[in-house]
């Protein structure tokens, strides 16, 4: 297995970056203590959005549930607006069964590009649908006579949805972060990029944050804020893992049919972002925005490898995590590379090279 690996230390000051369903800042035990967890969903979702500002006319996917309303524009615009609505809602219930018409939802998130919208469309547009749905027009339509017409145009959405992955060029984030469709596992795409939870270096213990408001207008006469309150946050230094699978990246169930400077480019922006991207909890109350100390950048052939255990044992210091996280990162990294004999064709480093030299130097070989 060919692969591209980031191994990331980064420290946030006084911050909330994920929390929990009690509002509390996710945590996790390693190593017997208690530590600072931001999970991989939260710090992918972050990733997604900043990939497509980056270079958005490949990473333009839509993780949604309101997907009805995509589908009946998309067919309205191929010509068809009489039949567009009965086919819509028949294709959204070939991809994620159907919540509600009238909110033009399904019952799961589905993960789309417009493109795959569009060939969804055009597929359906090129089958004989008209019996069924003529069928489903009539006002005095029995109960059987209904099922088996809603069976037939349910058989044709389900191979018109089989044509949606083919030769999109919008789709690049849907290749490198998944996609799963549990009523169709054909459409299920397994994501070519893996991503830890990002665990602290160290100990960590949430605090308690007690902040007021002042009423601006309170009568002179009355004491008080106007409000009070609690808020839990952490501080650490975290490391967090970023892999990406290149056979898996460039077969022909993913980008296979991009040129590589193509995939060179979809590279480029999703290791910026992976690299850039913060989550964005509590941006304008704790600003937590910042960006990695270190970054161990590799290309080797081999299973993916996590350096977590590099913090197995918490850092203990008065004087500053990050340098401390670097230099373990480093000292296991090369205990790993001495017993388990690792070998890498590319390893670099940040801050040793800026972050365009950097990627570069990742991405020298074909991809």
């Amino acid at each position: 297995m060919k692969m591209i690996e980031m191994h990331i230390v980064q420290s946030f000051p006084v911050t909330c970056l994920n929390r929990d369903d009690l509002g509390s800042p996710k945590s996790a035990v390693f190593g017997g203590v208690e530590r600072a967890r931001v999970s991989s969903q939260c710090w992918k979702r972050a990733i997604r959005s900043s990939a497509k500002e980056l270079l958005p006319g490949n990473f333009a996917g839509n993780r949604t549930r309101y997907i009805i309303e995509k589908l009946e524009k998309s067919i309205e615009s191929k010509g068809q607006k009489e039949n567009a609505r009965t086919l819509a809602v028949s294709l959204a219930d070939a991809l994620g069964k159907i919540d509600s018409i009238e909110n033009g939802n399904v019952k799961t998130m589905l993960y789309l590009s417009p493109m795959e919208i569009e060939n969804i469309s055009s597929a359906i547009l090129g089958m004989e649908y008209s019996g069924p749905v003529e069928t489903l027009k009539k006002t005095d339509l029995k109960g059987k006579e209904k099922e088996k017409a809603e069976k037939e145009l349910l058989k044709l959405t389900e191979r018109a949805a089989k044509a949606m992955k083919e030769n999109v060029k919008d789709a690049a984030d849907i290749a490198l972060f998944g996609r799963m469709v549990a009523d169709d596992h054909s459409l299920t795409l397994e994501g070519t990029s893996n991503f830890s939870h990002a665990i602290s270096t160290h100990k960590v213990s949430s605090e308690i944050d007690f902040f007021s408001a002042v009423d601006d207008l309170k009568p002179e006469d009355t004491e008080g804020a106007g409000h009070i309150g609690t808020l839990e946050f952490n501080s650490a230094c975290y490391y967090r893992y970023v892999g990406i699978n290149l056979d898996l990246f460039r077969d022909k169930d993913h980008l296979n049919h991009f040129s590589t400077d193509e995939r060179k480019k979809v590279l480029d922006a999703f290791i910026r972002a992976c690299l850039m991207a913060n989550p964005t909890a509590r941006k304008n109350s704790m600003f937590g925005y910042s960006f990695p100390s270190y970054v161990l950048g590799l290309r080797r052939t081999g299973q993916p490898l996590s350096l977590a255990n590099a913090f197995e044992k918490p850092i203990f210091s008065h004087d500053g995590y990050e340098k401390k996280s670097e230099e373990k990162l480093k000292e296991y990294f090369e205990f790993m590379k001495k017993t388990w004999n690792i070998s890498t064709d590319v390893k670099t480093e940040i801050p040793t090279l800026g972050i365009d030299k950097f990627i570069e130097s990742l991405l020298n070989s074909e991809v």
